[in-house]
């Protein structure tokens, strides 16, 4: 009986992540980034391309949401425009060219935005995503409600 508690309560319990941890996600989050720059010129699989480019969209986002960037941000209307690019991408083999222009176009606004953001904002949205896909897949649903709280 008192093991059924505690594995209860280990489930209940809020996932906290190292400082190691947290740092080996930031230097993963940075090499996804660079991927996702070739997938956007080069790549030909769908998958990776989606699963690259909405990581770093995703994170992107997140960062953008603590509020660091005041007004309205041009760039965060195209990274919307690119996460619904990516979610009419998902799922299909092929890159249709509109949608990759519309991607590489996102990625290349998240680059230009990644100066005016907080390293600790960064990191704390790559590891929220990390903590969404240890237990599940992020969902359009996901990306929606990052959106919501990022400046248009």
């Amino acid at each position: 009986m008192a093991d059924r508690k505690r594995a209860a309560a280990r489930r209940h319990r809020p996932q906290r992540l190292s400082l190691i941890e947290r740092a080996l996600i930031e230097k993963e989050w940075h090499d996804t980034a660079v991927r996702a720059q070739i997938h956007a010129i080069l790549g030909d699989d769908g998958h990776q391309f989606v699963n690259a480019a909405g990581r770093v969209l995703y994170v992107v986002l997140g960062a953008l949401a603590a509020g660091e960037v005041d007004g309205e941000v041009p760039e965060g209307r195209i990274i919307r425009g690119a996460c619904n690019a990516l979610y009419e991408q998902a799922g299909r083999p092929e890159i249709d060219d509109a949608r990759r222009a519309a991607i590489n176009s996102g990625l290349q606004a998240a680059e230009r935005l990644l100066p005016a953001l907080r390293r600790g904002s960064l990191i704390e949205a790559a590891c929220d995503l990390k903590l969404k896909l240890r237990f599940g897949h992020v969902n359009w649903s996901d990306f929606q409600q990052v959106m919501e709280g990022a400046p248009a």
